[in-house]
């Protein structure tokens, strides 16, 4: 069923998952606004060249027109709702920049969030932003990879995405408004509990890690849960895991 073009979403990001998104959600019926910081915006070139981004897998299949932008004021007054999707380490950047432009009602969902949620706080308190509710999700929407520079390819759909919401009490507000873009959406307590359920931070970093070497190699092209997850590694992560449930 497609959805009320009324439901616009800006995604904040030029990456992997970040076009995937913008394509899918376009497809289904959702009008979409891709923004990028200036200092990354060349990722947006191919798309603002051909206008559209191919998704191809197993999800939609299509050439999904998508509106990009550098513009982080008119990105974030395309919208209500806004979903952050980038690494961890790009949390920051994100909320430095769109602090000032956020308006009393928006939302805004890491996708995932690994406990970003409590960064922005800090930084939109820090900057004067009231009424913003923030949100993040345990994982990523798709395994999904860039196959050329205007081409997103999903090889795999979450099939539930865990939800924290600050504050906790808007919870059900927030599952409501995100559920028709992802089906399936289950809530946790609150932010806290999301991102200490998130898998990312425990599985990656040891991966990663563990096969630097291999990854600098391939220059990228390089299948981290094929390729990199052996015994010796998956042991790591354990180690890793039990530390996590430790915090929790």
């Amino acid at each position: 069923m497609r959805v009320m073009a009324s439901r616009s979403v800006t995604v904040l990001g030029g990456g992997n998952t970040a076009f995937a998104a913008a394509a899918r959600l376009t497809l289904r019926g959702f009008p979409v606004t891709l923004y990028e910081i200036p200092a990354f915006q060349e990722t947006l070139d191919p798309v603002k060249k051909s206008g559209v981004i191919r998704l191809l897998g197993v999800a939609e299949q299509g050439t999904a027109q998508v509106r990009c932008t550098a513009d982080i004021e008119e990105a974030l007054g395309a919208s209500d709702l806004v979903l952050l999707i980038v690494p961890a380490y790009a949390h920051r950047a994100f909320a430095e920049v769109s602090a000032p432009h956020l308006r009393p009602g928006q939302t805004v969902v890491l996708m995932p969030g690994t406990l970003g949620t409590l960064e922005w706080a800090r930084i939109l308190r820090e900057a004067g932003a009231v009424g913003v509710t923030l949100a993040e999700v345990d994982t990523a929407p798709y395994i999904c990879r860039k196959t050329a520079p205007d081409t997103a390819t999903i090889w795999g759909v979450v099939a539930s995405l865990g939800l924290g919401v600050l504050p906790a009490t808007e919870t059900e507000r927030v599952r409501e408004k995100i559920a028709p873009l992802f089906p399936g959406v289950t809530v946790y307590q609150d932010a806290m509990a999301c991102g200490l359920s998130s898998a990312n931070p425990v599985v990656h970093p040891a991966g990663v890690l563990l096969n630097a070497g291999r990854i600098e190699y391939s220059r990228g092209e390089f299948y981290f849960y094929e390729e990199g997850v052996s015994e010796s590694v998956a042991k790591v992560i354990m180690q890793v895991d039990a530390e996590r449930l430790a915090i929790g």
